[in-house]
This record gives C-alpha cells, structure tokens and sequence, in this order.
C-alpha cells in the first residue's frame, strides 16, 4: 500500500510547494505594490488579493496538518507545513 501513497504524496508536496512559492513571491509584490500605490480602489483590490492569498495560505497549512495526522512518518508534509508557516512573515502588511 506504501508504494501507492508516496509517489501520490510526492506530487502532492510538491505541487502545493510550488503553490506556496507563488503566493510567497505573489504576497511579496502585493505588499511593495501596496506601499508606493497612490490610487484608492487599487489599493483596495490589492488587498483584496493579499487576502485570498492568504486564505489559500491557510487551506495547504490545514491540508498538511491533515497530512500529518493521517501518515504522521512522512516528512514530506512536515516539510510542506514548515514553508507554508514561514511564508506568512510575506503576508503581513
């Protein structure tokens, strides 16, 4: 059973890796975006994209835990949860 889960595991990791690298570098624009943005309603969507950001942020640390709880052995998803929790010093504003 092992060798079914881990290459689905391993492509799971890494595609929602690869989702957190974007929202870390797409957070890191919104927030330098935000600071020199002059103009009211793009600030506010700017915003409004910083917060959906966030929440899908959320969702892959939710799915990690999950993760965790199900296959506690596998250190892919404790890999997972660690960048997913360092990502959110980007999401500050």
């Amino acid at each position: 059973m092992n060798q079914y889960l881990f290459p689905y595991s391993e492509s799971l990791v890494l595609s929602l890796s690869e989702e957190i690298e974007y929202i870390k570098s797409r957070s890191k624009n919104i927030i330098y975006s935000l600071e020199t943005c002059q103009n009211k309603i793009l600030s506010t969507r700017l915003r409004l994209e910083l917060k959906k950001l966030n929440n899908n942020r959320l969702k892959i640390i939710n799915i990690a835990e999950t993760m965790i709880k199900i296959n506690c052995n596998d250190l892919s998803f404790e890999f997972l949860l660690e960048i997913t929790k360092r990502s959110n010093s980007f999401q500050q504003i």
